[in-house]
């Protein structure tokens, strides 16, 4: 009797097992992508969300579910999820497609944000790890390449000289094509504000390790709603702020060299003699005995072979270092950093040296409420000791250090052998030692880059403090004040020794310049959405923006003692230097509204206004 039940028991298992196993079904296959590759980590599941399982390194993948499913769904960070319908079928094989997770990326409009995706201008958005640990003074140097539309070009070798910036072509014949640059919300000053041998880009007071983001309106769109002075495009850039979390402490620090590269070759010491004796020789307006070329032994008893590139430029040397703390909890954000930078260019004498702090804190103190700003201070300083000749108006100059080793003999040396300098007796040129040929060369590169100087200082402070409040969901207003302050110190100094001060018995001069800038924005921006498909964003706003120059210089000649390299000391003439900046005032007040209407995320409307008097 107990052998007959445990047999019934049996049994009845067994049917079990055998009617839940017609019941379910394994399901195999492999993801891949668009290009074939297999996908690993996609999540697939049954729709009722009871069964699941991911695809291993090689996409394939496995997975039992109930007979009667009818799709699995895969799904995957990096891909649009998926559904699968299964049929009768028991092999299912996915083919992803790429997300385009920049659609979802918020970019700097005018005076606010939006998803890229809801941006109807012509917009390019570059991270602000794109344009740091570069060998750069300022952050559009960084910029070739970035962006499509966008072209940098670097005009020469003179450390923080502006690069040429196009976007999308030239827009001017006469005037720069340099867009506008919107820093934090305030527009700042472009352009070279040196007066000196040396450039001085007002841009590389940025440091490229405080920014965030920098985004780009390209088309008339996307920068309308600045008006005419964003002919030329709009530059946002956006300086990082803490982050939610515990405080942060980074340091980083880079170091490198640079050296000019594809230097032409010339003539060597030898075979500039020869060559120059045998054009004496074929021309008739030349006694070859009284105009010759000849070699002149050195201290060493050897021939003097100079190669005057090596008097020149130098291998340079950069180093940066940057430190910055940062964190944010519910209500507030903070981040400060500081950092110094120091670079050595391809060009004797030729340094630019920074250092800089930023703070930036916002506080939200309820729902409705936010206050918050920003500040930042930065020195600037760019040396040289002659002209490079190829500056903006220095017109490849017979002067300049990038042609003087091009048209200085190289069987003559920069000293004499006694150690002095080699300068020539009969005038303001490099001496011809053996050569009877009235002159070889133009200045001695190596007595005006010992002697001179022509270095400009920037201190830039730029500042603002923002309130935010939302009296209604919908509802968001906002205002703004900023400064910009550049003040700019130039100082040359040629000594009458030889050179360009040689004539006036020595030359020094001291331009200044402030320039100074106040902003103030309030806005109204209404984003709302009806009846779930319909959504509207609108932006109504007021500006005023003052800007100031004033600039006053001196310069000093007939020195009375040549140790003396300061427009403090003994003069005998004194003269006005070139105003920089001069004496101006700008104001501008403007108004200007922008509309936004999309239909359920698809279909875009945008239209901007402004009015500036």
């Amino acid at each position: 009797m107990q052998m007959r039940k445990l047999i019934l028991i049996l049994s009845a298992v067994f049917v079990f097992v055998l009617n839940a196993a017609a019941q379910n079904r394994t399901i195999t296959g492999k993801v891949t992508d668009e290009k074939g590759a297999p996908v690993e980590g996609v999540s697939i599941t049954s729709t009722d969300g009871k069964h699941g399982t991911q695809s291993d390194k090689d996409g394939k993948f496995s997975i039992t579910v109930p007979s009667n499913l009818k799709s699995l769904n895969f799904s995957n960070v990096n891909f649009e999820t998926q559904s699968k319908a299964l049929g009768t079928q028991n092999e299912a094989n996915v083919v992803l497609k790429a997300k385009d997770t920049r659609l979802d990326e918020v970019v700097v409009v005018g005076y606010g944000t939006q998803k890229r995706r809801e941006a109807t201008g012509s917009m390019s958005a570059i991270k602000g790890t794109a344009v740091v640990d570069k060998p750069v003074q300022s952050f559009d140097q960084a910029l070739a390449g970035k962006a499509a539309g966008v072209q940098i070009t670097i005009p020469n070798g003179v450390l923080n000289a502006p690069p040429v910036f196009r976007i999308r072509g030239t827009n001017s014949i006469s005037l720069s094509s340099y867009p506008l640059i919107v820093i934090d919300g305030i527009p700042s000053p472009v352009g070279d504000f040196s007066s000196t041998a040396a450039a001085g880009n007002a841009l590389a007071s940025i440091n490229p390790n405080d920014i965030e983001s920098i985004d780009i309106a390209k088309d008339a769109s996307a920068a309308a709603i600045y008006g005419s002075r964003a002919a030329n495009g709009v530059v946002f850039i956006t300086t990082k702020k803490g982050k939610a979390g515990r405080t942060k402490v980074n340091y980083s620090s880079s170091f490198g060299f640079t050296s000019a590269y594809g230097i032409p070759e010339v003539m060597n010491a030898f075979q500039y003699t020869s060559f120059k004796n045998l054009a004496i020789a074929n021309n008739q307006n030349l006694n070859p005995v009284t105009n010759q070329f000849r070699l002149t032994n050195g201290p060493d008893g050897q021939p003097i072979n100079t190669n005057w590139a090596d008097y020149v430029y130098r291998q340079g040397f950069s180093h940066d270092h940057n430190i910055n703390i940062s964190g944010a909890n519910e209500n507030t954000s903070f981040y400060f950093s500081t950092g110094y930078t120091k670079q050595e260019g391809i060009v004797k004498n030729n340094d630019f040296a920074r250092r800089n702090i930023l703070m930036n804190v916002e506080n939200r103190f309820n729902k409705k409420l936010t206050i918050g700003g920003k500040i930042s201070f930065s020195n600037e300083l760019n040396t040289a000791g002659q002209s490079s000749g190829s500056l903006p108006g220095e017109a490849f100059a017979t002067a300049g250090l990038g042609r003087v080793q091009f048209v200085t003999s190289p069987n003559i040396a920069p000293y004499n052998n006694n150690g002095t300098y080699n300068i020539s007796t009969a005038g303001n040129f490099i001496g011809g030692m053996n050569n009877t040929f009235a002159q070889v060369g133009f200045y001695n590169p190596v007595v005006v880059l010992d002697l001179n100087k022509s270095n400009s200082e920037s201190n830039h402070i730029q500042s603002n403090v923002y309130a935010s409040y939302k009296p209604l969901p919908w509802l968001t207003l906002k205002t703004v004040y900023g400064i910009d302050y550049l003040y700019v110190d130039n100082e040359i100094f040629s000594t009458p020794v030889h050179g360009d001060g040689f004539a006036t018995i020595g030359s020094a001069s001291s331009t200044i310049g402030k320039f100074k800038r106040w902003t103030w924005t309030n806005t109204a921006q209404i984003d709302y959405t009806f009846k779930e498909n319909h959504t509207i964003s609108a932006l109504a706003g007021q500006e005023q923006d003052r800007r100031t120059s004033v600039g006053f210089g001196l310069n000093r000649q007939q020195i009375s003692d040549p140790v003396y390299t300061n427009i403090q000391a003994g003069w005998g003439i004194n003269n006005t230097a070139g105003t920089l900046g001069a004496l101006g005032e700008n104001y501008l007040l403007s108004v200007f509204g922008r509309l936004n209407y999309d239909f359920k995320k698809k279909y875009f409307i945008s239209g901007n206004i402004r009015q500036d008097e």
